[in-house]
Parts: structure tokens; sequence; C-alpha cells
């Protein structure tokens, strides 16, 4: 979704403070996605200029992740053809905070995440060994990350994804990542 442009600085904010709120209510099933994966891994920070935070999570946590966002004021967009939609919770931008867009996946037994909003599979996001999402350390904060995340970062951003572009990868894209 196209929206206002941040900087680092609000994006990186907007992220530590997400993480934060899904860390201390134990929420765990969830990972971040597309261009907030892509620069966390590629430059260590939220991609200059992007429009939000986008977070891959389990659908079953969707009233959890509601009623987090507006007890701590923020508000829900409807637009964008959101209306009431179920699959996608999206955040309004606020003076301190650029938006969120929560991805709701139907999690299967093999770590498969199917985010029913942009209909993509995002395929065995579980560590093989420990069954679960990787846990990575940033900005002192504990995050997911899906398991090969390099290779799903490939095959939604293309061969050249480790160097800074102003696309959003190669059209059409990849429904299985």
């Amino acid at each position: 979704m196209g929206g206002k442009k941040f900087n680092t600085t609000i994006l990186n904010n907007t992220l530590n403070f997400i993480i934060n709120l899904l860390n201390n209510n134990n929420i765990q099933n969830w990972f971040i996605g597309y261009g907030t994966l892509l620069g966390i891994i590629r430059n260590n920070s939220c991609i200059e200029g992007d429009d939000d935070v986008d977070i891959i999570i389990n659908k079953n946590n969707y009233n959890i992740i509601k009623k987090l966002l507006i007890d701590n004021n923020l508000q829900l967009e409807y637009g964008y053809g959101i209306n009431k939609a179920t699959n996608i919770l999206k955040t309004k931008h606020t003076d301190k905070y650029c938006s969120i867009d929560f991805y709701m996946a139907d999690v299967d037994n093999n770590g498969n995440f199917n985010d029913t909003w942009e209909k993509v599979i995002w395929s065995k996001c579980y560590d093989d060994t420990t069954n679960n999402l990787l846990e990575y350390t940033w900005n002192n904060t504990k995050l997911y990350l899906p398991f090969n995340y390099e290779n799903k970062l490939f095959n939604r951003y293309g061969k050249d994804w480790k160097i800074p572009m102003n696309t959003k990868g190669p059209n059409p894209r990849k429904p299985i990542i």
C-alpha cells in the first residue's frame, strides 16, 4: 500500500514500539516481512522512505492485536479497500509512528504462513530443528524472522535484493516465497 514516506528514525521507532508491544503481551507467532524484513536484513534498519512497518502474524491473534492497538491509542485505517476486512489490520500514522500493517495469515503445521491479504504464502517459516520462528536481536530487542529468510527475500525481490533500489521487486511476484 502506498502512503506517506517516513525517515528511518520514525520507521525504526515504530518497529521498536510494536516489537515491545508484542513481546510484552507474549505474542510470538509473528515475524517481520516484506520491506521491513528487507531493510532489517540488508541495512540493520528500516528502509528510508518506506511508508509502513510490515508484520506477518497468525490470524488467530486478530482480536488481541486489534485491542492492543486501540488500547495504545493507535487508530485503525479502513481505507485502501480494507473496510472491515479481517485479513489485515492497518494503523493510521501519527506524528510519532508510521503506519503498521499486520498481515493476517493462516498458519499450518508445516510453518507455512498464508498471507490472505497479499495472497502470498511464506513457506516453511519454522526452523527445522526447533519448529519455531527464528529469534533475532535488533536494537537490543527480540524480534522474529522466518526460517530461510534470505531465500524468501530472493524470491520476493529478485537476485539483486541486497542492492538498494527504488522498486518493489520483479512483476509478476511469486505467490510462494
